[in-house]
């Protein structure tokens, strides 16, 4: 229960500082609110989307106990010098070869992360704000200030609803 109060607290300062602006205009609000909501869900699809595809690969990746190797490397009294150096060009050579191998599963590695890019949950939203704006302008009510006032507002308040929501359990 905790969990959904500090976002819904978080929503309604969001919303009810947007209705301080219908006492101005009943334009000036409409474009806020449309633009700061929009990108408001744009942002919480994104990162909900992405948090699912990293739990997904998650689960798929094996963990491995590397605490011996860890002790090695972190030797305060230079006991193991003459073995550090060999394994830095270890090192070394492991990271050449990680770098060739991931230049060569480009397509692979992006068509991995393609299922976050055109998640439902960000595309949903994007058609929102592209519909709003035509909404927006058809109505002739367009004002492109405080759309952007909106799109730049609705940001921060997006990532402060999906970390309450989504990123703190993890």
């Amino acid at each position: 229960m905790t969990k959904i109060k500090k976002p819904f607290l978080i929503l309604a300062i969001a919303f009810l500082s947007s209705l301080l602006l219908l006492m101005d205009s009943v334009a000036l609000y409409a474009n806020f609110s449309v633009a700061m909501f929009t990108s408001m869900a744009i942002v919480m699809g994104s990162l909900y989307s992405y948090r699912n595809m990293i739990q997904s690969r998650i689960g798929d990746a094996d963990v491995e106990d590397t605490k011996d190797a860890i002790d090695m490397m972190d030797d305060p009294y230079d006991l193991y010098e003459e073995e550090r150096e060999s394994e830095i060009t270890d090192i070394k050579q492991m990271i050449k070869e990680e770098k060739a191998r991931q230049k060569s599963n480009i397509v692979q590695n992006t068509t991995k992360n393609a299922t976050a890019l055109v998640s439902i949950y960000r595309l949903i939203p994007y058609a929102f704000l592209v519909l709003g704006f035509i909404a927006l302008e058809n109505n002739h009510s367009l004002e492109i200030l405080p759309y952007l006032v909106g799109l730049a507002a609705g940001i921060p308040i997006g990532y402060l609803l999906a970390k309450k929501l989504f990123i703190s359990e993890l």
